[in-house]
């Protein structure tokens, strides 16, 4: 399970290096895509895997499913985790989120979302500040 959040910097190359904590559990490769709010999500190749599964349930014929798909399919990447843990950021998934330099990896469970540090600091302000409605949204869920 992947938690926390790690504030760092990509390099002149638009190379990450991936929080020490998150290494182990990252492999030698791993799939990087747009995320939701304007961030990247970087799964591990097991995690994706375990996603695809669930991408492939979901029916081709309705419109929003096939956009979905192509959306976070098509800007998706393999990316080789080097031997100093670091990953290389394709131009256009750092323009899709914002990323130039200081950037905030966050842990969430099957996956890491990479953000643009302000963005993320005016994001998780705002979601402290309504942590008590967001609990309640999700107590329908069974959390």
């Amino acid at each position: 399970m992947f938690m926390g959040s790690y504030d760092h910097r990509i390099d002149n190359k638009g190379r990450l290096v991936m929080p020490a904590k998150f290494r182990s559990q990252m492999g030698d490769t791993v799939v990087c895509t747009v995320g939701l709010d304007n961030c990247l999500a970087v799964y591990p190749m097991d995690a994706w895997n375990v996603y695809l599964q669930k991408l492939q349930s979901l029916p081709f014929t309705k419109g929003q499913a096939r956009q979905f798909m192509r959306t976070l399919l098509g800007a998706a990447e393999e990316l080789p985790v080097d031997g100093q843990g670091r990953i290389l950021l394709s131009a256009k998934l750092r323009k899709y989120a914002l990323l130039s330099d200081a950037v905030v990896v966050n842990g969430v469970n099957d996956h890491l979302e990479i953000w643009n540090s302000e963005k993320w600091a005016a994001s998780n302000d705002e979601m402290l500040e309504n942590f008590t409605s967001l609990a309640e949204g999700v107590s329908d869920l069974g959390v």
